[in-house]
C-alpha cells in the first residue's frame, strides 16, 4: 500500500466568537478530537455541497 504524504500549508484567520462557538459545538456533537479537524470537515462539506 502506497503511503501518500499530504502537503499542508499553515493558514491563520480571525473568526467571530459566535462562529467559533458553533464550530466547537459541532466538534463535540461529532466527537471530533480537534478544532482544526472540525473546521476541515466543515470546509469539505461546504465545498461538496450542491
Amino acid at each position: 500500500m502506497e503511503n501518500k504524504k499530504i502537503q499542508r500549508e499553515r493558514l491563520e484567520i480571525r473568526v467571530p466568537i459566535e462562529i467559533l462557538e458553533k464550530i466547537d459545538k459541532y466538534k463535540e456533537e461529532q466527537s471530533i478530537v480537534t478544532r482544526t479537524s472540525a473546521i476541515l470537515e466543515l470546509i469539505r462539506k461546504g465545498l461538496n455541497a450542491k
